[in-house]
């Protein structure tokens, strides 16, 4: 496999380097970049099967790297020294990371990993979902990247009818199935993923897809009836401008 390495820390870029060849002879590497930007005009030219791509860069960060080359198929290992907020996206998505100081057995590991998902196809569904956590607000979204117990599903906006929340769990209940998806996924996160559409947060425990109410039932808050014939509540102080929503759909 041939690869790429973008730090702006030349040290980093060093040390990887050593590493790399120490443990990893099975990978060449084409280019070695401390600017990021020089890292993206390498990508685009030079096609790599995998990037070594820093988080925390000054100018543009791993992420905009990333996204600068959307369009070219490659595998990513992201190297960092944060493990709260980006780490949780690497995981969501499968993607390869590494935690600064890189011990060499994780080293070994992420890059077996990346061995072993070289489709065009696998590729982009990992891009997918890590996009769809770092941009969890993005207009307009056809489709969103869920995480279940077995892997990650894509998900037609449009086909979702409501989300009931289950601890950390959410159930979604889609157009045309008798039985709802359980997600390994808070209801609040899933809000997040889907601001700017139809949905909206009926009671503290759904989340409804206005455009599949079918017909709403009176009451101190009320009731929506949904296209499956199942009944969502409505909190009391929600009922007023869910009724405005309904309305002007």
């Amino acid at each position: 496999m041939n690869c790429v390495l973008i730090d702006d820390e030349a040290d980093c870029l060093e040390l990887l380097t050593l590493l790399i060849r120490k443990y990893c002879p099975e990978l060449h590497i084409i280019g070695q970049y401390d600017n990021p930007y020089a890292g993206i005009d390498a990508i685009w030219e030079k096609r790599p099967d995998l990037v070594f791509l820093d988080v925390d860069m000054p100018r543009i960060n791993g992420f905009g790297v990333l996204d600068a080359c959307r369009e070219v198929p490659f595998q990513v290992i992201f190297t960092t020294a944060y493990q709260e907020y980006a780490v949780k996206a690497f995981k969501y998505s499968a993607t390869g990371y590494l935690l600064k100081p890189i011990d060499r057995s994780d080293l070994w590991e992420a890059v077996q990993k990346a061995r072993h998902m070289q489709s065009v196809q696998q590729i982009a569904e990992q891009r997918e979902v890590l996009f769809n956590f770092l941009h969890p607000t993005h207009p307009n979204k056809e489709r969103i990247a869920l995480p279940t117990a077995d892997g990650i599903v894509f998900l037609p906006v449009a086909d979702i009818e409501y989300c009931e929340a289950d601890g950390n769990y959410t159930r979604v209940f889609v157009a045309g199935m008798q039985k709802e998806m359980l997600f390994v996924k808070p209801l609040k996160e899933i809000e997040e993923m889907l601001q700017g559409s139809t949905f909206y947060r009926t009671h503290n425990s759904y989340l409804v897809n206005l455009k599949k109410v079918r017909q709403y039932i009176r009451g101190e808050g009320g009731e929506l009836m949904m296209g499956n014939n199942r009944l969502v509540p409505v909190a009391r102080p929600k009922k007023q401008e869910l009724l405005e929503r309904l309305h002007s759909i």
